[in-house]
């Protein structure tokens, strides 16, 4: 990739390999930034992580890792990329969050939990920084085809699923536009937003059972399918 981008764009790419959930790993990647001498204009916090499923079926070293990566990860990475931007030129931050931001989501409550605290975060520095010439763009994208699991997660919502999901690419080139213009939040997609708004007026208890009844019925299919009946 690193080759492949290089030529395409004749530029350098520098890259160094990080766990964002180890605090060992993330100092090893502050040396990295130093001794190379980089600075920066932009940052992107695209790193995510979902394990979906009932709480009680999950252990509590994948709800840590979903904590520690969407929540802390963001978090840490957002405040320490600050001590090496340019400071001449705007600084833009791009975090990416998620539609699921604006629901109470059974089945998937860490997960959206920490995309709430993403997209409150985004909102909060965003003015926070502002003065400082620093522009806080939030994605809140639906469903991302981004790998099997995820498409075949897509595909059990059925029209739901497909109606909400834009392709990455397109939803990447559009993310970057919206943060050049300076806009606060992007939500890809008509569909997406009208999701969103809609959700102001229905009671949150009824909301939270309409989802939870969608995703029982999605992984039902899921199961199904996988035994091939």
């Amino acid at each position: 990739m690193k080759a492949g981008i290089e030529g395409l764009f004749d530029i350098r790419v520098v890259y160094k390999g990080c766990d964002l959930t180890n605090d060992v790993s993330r100092q090893d990647l502050w040396r990295f930034i130093e001794e190379q001498d980089l600075t920066f204009h932009s940052l992107i916090n695209v790193a995510g992580l979902d394990y979906e499923g009932p709480l009680n079926e999950r252990t509590i070293e994948e709800l840590d890792a979903i904590i520690r990566l969407n929540i802390n990860g963001t978090t840490v990475m957002t405040n320490r990329i600050m001590k090496y931007r340019n400071p001449v030129k705007t600084f833009r931050i791009i975090n990416v969050s998620s539609l699921a931001a604006y629901f109470p989501m059974p089945i998937k409550a860490t997960y959206a939990a920490s995309k709430r605290f993403i997209l409150d975060f985004s909102r909060a520095i965003g003015e926070e920084l502002r003065p400082d010439n620093v522009s806080v763009t939030v994605l809140c994208p639906g469903g991302m085809p981004s790998r099997e699991d995820v498409i075949a997660s897509i595909e059990s919502q059925g029209l739901m699923g497909r109606l909400t999901t834009k392709n990455v690419g397109w939803i990447a080139y559009k993310t970057i536009e919206s943060a050049l213009r300076g806009k606060k939040v992007y939500i890809p997609g008509f569909f997406n937003d009208f999701l969103r708004a809609a959700g102001w007026f229905i009671p949150s208890g009824l909301l939270t059972r309409i989802i939870a009844r969608r995703w029982h019925a999605a992984r039902k299919k899921i199961a199904v399918d996988s035994l091939g009946v």
